[in-house]
């Protein structure tokens, strides 16, 4: 009966081996697989760091250009504004100067015309003496 024990057992152990060793397989061939993915997924994921890299590096360069383009319309703005305030303020100076150059001009003729009337007048004055002197 031992002897038959033992070539069960025997048995049962090299189908138990045999089972092990074929998942023993199977666990390498799947370790294996999973190294390989593992591997692309660092490739990928090395690819990727790169990627963002380069695309960061351009960003900044994009970002860093936008920003000085900004400041210098903005400082062209503010130089603009100034000059429009300026020439806004030489403008009324301008129209004030114009409306008292139109004043002056309209009180000269005012007054030519005044010396001309008082010439005239005069004028008639002597000449109604001269009439009553002769009359």
């Amino acid at each position: 009966v031992s002897k038959n024990e033992l070539d069960w057992l025997h048995q049962d152990l090299e189908i138990k081996v045999k089972k092990w060793q074929q998942e023993k397989k199977e666990n390498q061939e799947n370790l294996k697989a999973l190294r390989n993915t593992a591997k692309k997924h660092t490739d990928t994921n090395d690819r990727y760091l790169k990627t963002i890299d380069e695309k960061e590096k351009q960003y900044n360069v994009y970002l860093n250009t936008y920003l000085e383009t900004s400041n210098k319309l903005a400082n062209e703005k503010v130089k603009l504004e100034e000059r429009i305030k300026r020439s806004q303020d030489d403008c009324q100076e301008c129209v004030k100067r114009a409306v008292k150059a139109e004043i002056s001009v309209l009180t000269n003729w005012k007054e030519t015309e005044v010396c001309k009337l008082n010439g005239i007048s005069a004028n008639a004055e002597v000449n109604l003496k001269m009439l009553k002197s002769l009359s």
